[in-house]
């Protein structure tokens, strides 16, 4: 008979795929190689694992923080995806916060740059562009100033990226690279850390790393913002080439910024971007600097400057007019209260006269020919605009300033150059990947900051599962010329695992217990799911409890589903 005490159910959904992605990836087993378990004090759970089932959670989307990873696998088939037979419970504060001071003793970017560059090379992804950024991440609690130990980030205040400058912080340094755009490197740094001069530490400290690795790319360039270039410390950089921004308060960069257009000359790169290069010598250092000029951001920039003008225009003419109304003993004194506002013209021009003010100083009535007295000065003024200042302005909108060290353009043409730098937007989206709610690590609660340091370790893994996973999936769909209905129903080839997460929310595992034998089987498979999973292979079947033979070909392969209807097949979804 069923009842509550023999039907029970678990929820699956996505999860299943991120375990085959780790399995896929080899999570486990490289974490178990490196960090030995003493089963001797009572070891039940390998350190692998316990950090496998803190990246699930941590991709679960299920508004679940990372440090209550014990309450959400009450309700999750654990043994299925963690692939031995645990339970919820191995997985307490207790052993996961062990796992965490085991990963900051063995070294977190060490950890974290073996896996990392060894599954890049097994899986062909490593490439000669590494995008570099940082981000910060606030803490609640306090946290002593005392020295931490190396590779440590220590807690403090700092330029805080998320505008909490009331709460302490740590920073996290990331590299990113490869067709897939997996994190390669992290770094977690003290919270008060600057880019000026982390950037260029952790691009020796990359560059010392790969010069070990046996199939690294030659001549490896990095894409790193702003902060990057200071050219006084570029020079020690040695071997490294590297494409940046150029800091617009240069005044290397300002000459270059407001050259009028016919006195440069122009590479079209497409209907938005054009660029002019010069070559200049920094510092010692030869460059390539290119000024590229973009019409869209040019409209843009032209709005908000005509606003700022038209705001500009309303605030003198509003100071004049009190001015106006002053009485001052002396045309001195006039000329004096008009000096800071004449000073803080650039786009404007005021022409004014001193008049004095005349009146009867008498009592009463005056007499007839009574002569009126001087009593004061007033200012009389008008505002106009500087319209040769404010054309030459306008003429520049929409610059910036890419520089590079390659200075072959053979190696490295401009307009290459202009799309690097704007794939850094890569290493943005990461951030705001991590930072958004439904993942939940924009903040920590830990006690000490070895294991702040270490958990951001594993927040960057879930990084590289949830990239890895999406970039195999898109790979997938074109290969086979294949699609999947995204939210309106319509057949696309570039899903995000947000949304595969959506798309599989309602798979569970039933578990029915009948005549002392147990049952279990995954519910609520549509052919959609099916489809994706067939993607992820074997591993992924095993997961869900479907027949190898189902998937057509060898390795991630995918099954034969109709691609006709899709509004029809995201139906169950609706009911």
């Amino acid at each position: 008979m069923l009842n509550r005490d023999t039907v029970s159910s678990e929820q699956l959904g996505h999860l299943g795929l991120v375990a085959a992605t780790i399995r896929e990836l080899g999570i486990i087993e490289r974490i178990d190689a490196r960090l030995e378990l003493n089963e001797k004090k009572g070891g039940v759970v390998s350190y692998g694992r316990r950090v496998a089932a803190m990246v699930i959670n941590g991709l679960g989307f299920m508004n679940s923080r990372l440090y209550m990873t014990p309450h959400f696998f009450q309700d999750k088939p654990v043994a299925q995806l963690l692939g031995s037979e645990l339970d919820a419970a191995h997985l307490n504060d207790d052993s996961l916060g062990r796992c965490l001071d085991k990963i900051a003793e063995y070294g977190v970017t060490r950890l974290y740059s073996e896996l990392a560059f060894e599954i890049a090379r097994e899986k062909n992804l490593l490439s000669q562009r590494l995008h570099l950024d940082s981000t910060s991440f606030v803490l609640y609690g306090r946290y002593d100033t005392e020295e931490a130990a190396p590779g440590i980030a220590q807690p403090d205040y700092g330029y805080s990226k998320a505008n909490r400058s009331d709460l302490k912080q740590v920073m996290l340094s990331l590299v990113q690279g490869g067709a897939a755009n997996i994190p390669l490197w992290m770094e977690a740094l003290d919270g008060n850390s600057s880019d000026k001069t982390s950037f260029q530490e952790t691009v020796r400290r990359v560059q010392a790393f790969t010069q070990s690795i046996h199939g690294m790319p030659d001549g490896l360039c990095f894409v790193v913002d702003a902060a990057f270039y200071v050219p006084e410390q570029l020079a020690s950089l040695n071997n490294v080439f590297w494409i940046t921004r150029v800091p617009a308060q240069l005044n290397e960069a300002k000459v270059l910024l407001n050259k009028p257009c016919d006195a440069l000359t122009w590479e079209p790169f497409d209907a938005n971007y054009r660029g002019s290069v010069h070559e200049t010598v920094l510092y010692g250092i030869p460059q390539r600097w290119v000024l590229i000029e973009s019409q869209q951001a040019r409209l843009r920039e032209l709005k908000t400057f005509q606003r700022h003008l038209d705001k500009k225009s309303q605030e003198l003419i509003k100071s004049l007019w009190h001015l106006g109304h002053q009485v001052f003993q002396c045309p001195d004194d006039a000329k004096q209260a008009l000096k800071p506002l004449i000073k803080s013209l650039k786009y404007h021009q005021i022409h004014y006269e001193i008049l004095p003010v005349e009146r009867h100083t008498g009592k009463g009535r005056p007499k007839p020919g009574a002569q009126k007295m001087v009593i004061g000065y007033q200012i009389q003024a008008c505002l106009s605009t500087c319209l040769e200042r404010v054309g030459a302005k306008k003429e520049t909108l929409g610059r910036f300033i890419l520089a590079s060290n390659q200075c072959d353009s053979s190696l490295l043409n401009n307009h290459a150059m202009l799309q690097q730098y704007k794939e850094q937007s890569c290493v943005e989206s990461s951030f705001k990947f991590m930072k958004n709610n439904a993942f939940e690590l924009d903040s920590f609660f830990l006690k000490t900051p070895e294991r702040i340091t270490a958990l951001m370790m594993v927040m960057t893994l879930c990084l590289m599962v949830y990239n890895f996973a999406q970039a195999h999936i898109r790979q997938c769909l074109k290969e086979h010329d294949e699609a999947l209905p995204n939210q309106l129903g319509k057949p696309v080839q570039n899903p995000t695992m947000k949304w595969i997460a959506e798309l599989m929310n309602v798979i569970a595992v039933v578990t029915i217990l009948t005549n002392d034998q147990k049952h279990r089987v995954v519910t609520n498979l549509k052919p959609v799911h099916q489809q994706i999973i067939s993607y992820f292979g074997q591993y992924a079947l095993e997961i869900y409890g479907l027949a190898a033979e189902s998937a057509r070909g060898t390795g991630f392969s995918c099954l034969a589903i109709e691609q006709n209807n899709y509004k029809n097949r995201l139906s169950w979804c609706e009911t």
